[in-house]
């Protein structure tokens, strides 16, 4: 090696070349022994062909191999975080008293609501402290209208509850239409409470083959219904024209008895 002092004695051997490489790719450290740039001293023996290599070679490792390492990092901690969250959010669903500790919450604020605006069934009373000891029946005669549950929704608490039972904030938009199953226009505290313990957790595939079978079900319904009312029109169209043949042939006897006594009167 005579051209040792412009860098070629780092790249003696294979292990110290890549000793070199590791210094300049990965740690930054593209220096000689003595200090001096090693890029510039190979660039000043041998042309532009080492620092264009060198380049190249450190755009590909900074935003090539770092970014493919980094974005292989951030995505274990997202899968982690997606899966500690779905862990948590499992408990949440499988803890019974904590939904009845929000749910009676939940009913605590709607009380509190409906006797402000004096919607409250004559017989109830609620205390700044809880509804204490209430008949259940009493509470079944509590009726939402859609402008009062509006009225709820604007409710900063009565969001954070709901949110506590897993019913996300675009879930709130529509939420009334959704547990209004009757169609009625009311909301009860028993179709409110049951259908927020039917929404909570995603949809999975059980729920929807279960609505497949009921439609199935349905369906099968339907068509014996139809069935049984073709039979039931036919057997009244049998019966029908029974009747209208017998009333024919009672029409025709009495217009022939009717021609004999003309006949009869003719030759007297």
């Amino acid at each position: 090696y005579s051209e040792d002092g412009v860098g070629v004695e780092l790249f003696r051997s294979m292990s110290l070349s890549f000793f070199t490489c590791f210094r300049c790719l990965v740690a930054g450290d593209c220096t000689m022994p003595d200090g001096r740039p090693l890029i510039m001293s190979l660039f000043a023996r041998y042309g532009i062909i080492v620092p264009l290599a060198y380049a190249v070679a450190t755009v590909f490792m900074t935003f090539g191999l770092f970014n493919v390492i980094a974005s292989i990092f951030v995505d274990n901690i997202l899968a982690a975080a997606k899966v500690n969250d779905l862990r948590m959010k499992q408990q949440r669903l499988a803890d019974q008293k904590m939904f009845a500790d929000r749910a009676m919450l939940l009913v605590e604020l709607i009380c509190r609501e409906q006797a402000k605006a004096g919607a409250l069934p004559a017989l109830m009373h609620v205390s700044p402290g809880g509804l204490g000891l209430v008949d259940v029946e009493e509470l079944m005669r509590i009726k939402l209208t859609p402008d009062r549950f509006d009225h709820l929704r604007q409710l900063s608490e009565f969001r954070d509850i709901l949110r506590d039972l897993d019913i996300s904030d675009e879930e709130q938009v529509d939420l009334f239409d959704t547990l209004d199953v009757d169609h009625g226009g009311t909301l009860d505290l028993e179709e409110l409470v049951e259908g927020i313990a039917r929404l909570r957790g995603d949809a999975r595939r059980s729920d929807i083959v279960s609505v497949s079978l009921m439609v199935r079900n349905l369906q099968s319904s339907m068509e014996d219904l139809e069935r049984f009312v073709k039979e039931k029109h036919a057997m009244q169209l049998e019966t029908l024209n029974a009747l209208r043949r017998q009333r024919g042939g009672s029409a025709a006897e009495q217009s022939i008895s009717l021609d004999q006594k003309s006949i009869f009167a003719t030759e007297e």
